[in-house]
């Protein structure tokens, strides 16, 4: 059940994200620009396409891995939700500025970087999610650099392919929490 929520919780974000990065231009784009867009990222979204998942052979720093991967989620979800609660504060009270809100995401994206690239795993499969997120979040900071140029629309299929990595990520970490925890059984 916790897994369950722990992954829910990580599409919300990832999906809050996406939502994010597709309005940061809102306020400057007339509404049936908004509309299409909105279209859009809903035609994507209906495109995810799962990836298999990839199979490791079992290691005795698995157990390792995962701690710390999870230590990861966890860290990086407490962030996340610190700085929506207070970009929430902020817009209540009238103070939240595009340009604010617009940094807050670009140092939440270097927060996850930076937070990744500390990480030390020891197992090929450790290191193969902390890739797919690395690449994802990576790409999330080349859209908020790209927004302020362009329409975010235009890259939906990019976003798309973007975003399976991450479900991919997740997904084989959670396959891959399961099959430990099927082996301590036996």
């Amino acid at each position: 059940m916790k897994a369950i929520y722990k992954t829910t919780l990580a599409m919300s974000c990832v999906l809050g994200s996406a939502l994010l990065l597709s309005a940061c231009n809102k306020d400057q784009e007339p509404k049936t620009q908004n509309e299409a867009q909105t279209n859009s990222v809903n035609d994507a979204i209906g495109q995810l396409n799962p990836m298999p998942i990839k199979q490791f052979p079992t290691t005795a720093d698995d157990a390792h891995d995962i701690a710390i991967l999870d230590e990861y989620e966890q860290r990086f979800t407490e962030m996340t939700d610190s700085m929506e609660i207070e970009l929430a504060k902020m817009k209540q009270d009238g103070s939240l500025t595009a340009e604010f809100e617009q940094q807050r995401q670009k140092d939440n994206v270097r927060s996850a970087l930076n937070m990744l690239k500390d990480l030390e795993l020891k197992t090929e499969q450790g290191r193969y999610i902390q890739g797919l997120l690395y690449d994802y979040w990576d790409n999330q900071a080349k859209a908020l650099e790209q927004s302020r140029y362009s329409n975010p629309s235009q890259n939906s299929t990019d976003q798309v392919e973007q975003l399976n990595g991450y479900l991919h990520a997740q997904s084989q970490l959670h396959h891959w929490k399961s099959s430990q925890t099927s082996e301590t059984k036996m």
